[in-house]
């Protein structure tokens, strides 16, 4: 997660805060969760906070965990893309054959392939996102970016593991 905070034991709080499960449907981080978890360590050597890592205490270490997270959506993007694209994923078929009064597995598990993906296109949270800015709500790097140039004391990592 990506996060703006003062310190690091700010950024875990800031993080922990946006997770919790509230009264709100929106967003459904997942059936549990857990600041570190198996990430624990990722910034070993570099942090304060044991689980926070201020961008600006090593932006290699910050750009190579971002970088890896960010392609690890971009295969699970690829691997939806050629499901949907498989010879035998017809949308228009789906489209046509869909029975509100009869709900088709089948189909029901090519749909969520494909909303999957479109949500990874829209830069939308789902466990497959890897890199997500907490203060913009959005998978989208630019905003952490922009906040770099303005505030880079204040931009913080925070691994989280999500259960799903």
């Amino acid at each position: 997660m990506l996060v703006e905070a003062e310190d690091g034991a700010d950024a875990i709080s800031e993080v922990k805060n946006q997770i919790t499960y509230s009264e709100e449907a929106y967003p459904t981080w997942s059936d549990w969760h857990e600041v570190g978890g198996r990430w624990d360590g990722l910034f070993d050597g570099w942090e304060a906070e044991r689980n926070a890592l201020c961008y600006t205490e090593n932006p290699l270490l910050a750009e190579d965990i971002i970088k890896q997270f960010a392609k690890g959506r971009q295969v699970e993007m690829n691997r939806y893309l050629a499901e949907v694209t498989a010879e035998d994923f017809d949308l228009a078929k789906m489209v046509e054959n869909y029975n509100p009064e009869d709900y088709d597995y089948g189909i029901g598990m090519k749909a969520w392939t494909l909303a999957r993906l479109g949500k990874l296109l829209a830069n939308d949270w789902t466990s497959d996102t890897g890199v997500f800015d907490l203060k913009e709500g959005s998978a989208n790097l630019r905003h952490f970016r922009d906040r770099l140039a303005l505030e880079p004391n204040k931009q913080f990592l925070v691994p989280v593991d999500f259960h799903f």
